[in-house]
């Protein structure tokens, strides 16, 4: 199981060996909390499940007061990172209104069956100009296609065995609110006075072996063309309350 993690990991290192300015998602989107947290700010992880901000630490954080949130409570025991666990969905936080600074969400987006009421609750716990971040695969790339053709059943194994990752970890996906213009059209009516989006890519998922790593590669190096940047596999976005 290790070797389908090893397998991305070296995909990784290829690319940004021949990419030396790409920087893969979740650095940046780590980075993205860092630009705006401060000292003491209060962040929510929305689904933060086994890895609480996604790092071993909380250096995108400095001083932080970091609370998670996830509907799973076996997830929230085994994570290390946060400092304060609470049950809960986003459909309905359990939070007063404006209790914090940042809420940060890492591959949640795009299993909510109703992003619109979780945006609003999100803008509801938000200080005034507080920030929503957040990282999620995009609906208009081709892995999101191939993953929507697979079915949600089969969906467990083939992690497994593919990415080595635990049975829990196969949530089913939605993506009803995984494109640019969908993300926008709920964000601004759930509230949001601005919101920046940006994509990455990533050629891990298929890169299963040589050719098919050479295949990924190629496929990516078209996608950061102007034109097609927004079928890149990641989004990233920073909405402003």
């Amino acid at each position: 199981m290790a070797g389908g993690f090893e397998r991305q990991v070296r995909a990784r290192s290829e690319y940004q060996r021949r990419n030396p300015s790409w920087v893969d998602s979740v650095s940046r989107y780590r980075a993205l909390i860092g630009n705006v947290s401060t000292p003491g700010a209060r962040i929510l992880d929305l689904g933060s499940g086994r890895n609480g901000l996604h790092g071993d630490d909380l250096s995108c954080a400095p001083g932080a007061d970091v609370f998670g949130v996830d509907p799973d409570p076996s997830a929230l025991a085994a994570n290390r990172v946060i400092s304060h666990r609470v049950v809960g969905s986003g459909e309905d936080l359990p939070f007063a209104a404006g209790a914090f600074d940042i809420v940060a969400s890492a591959w949640v987006l795009e299993h909510l069956d109703l992003p619109g009421l979780v945006f609003s609750e999100v803008h509801r716990v938000l200080a005034p100009r507080g920030s929503f971040i957040f990282l999620t695969p995009n609906a208009w790339n081709y892995n999101a296609w191939v993953i929507r053709a697979i079915p949600h059943r089969w969906h467990a194994g083939i992690t497994r065995r593919l990415y080595g990752r635990g049975e829990g970890d196969a949530y089913p996906v939605r993506y009803r609110a995984n494109s640019g213009s969908r993300l926008h059209r709920l964000l601004n009516a759930a509230g949001f006075t601005h919101t920046d989006l940006s994509y990455n890519g990533d050629p891990s998922y298929i890169a299963f072996n040589r050719p098919l790593l050479e295949a990924a590669i190629g496929i990516e190096h078209v996608l950061a063309t102007p034109r097609l940047r927004g079928a890149q596999v990641h989004i990233l976005g920073v909405a402003r309350a």
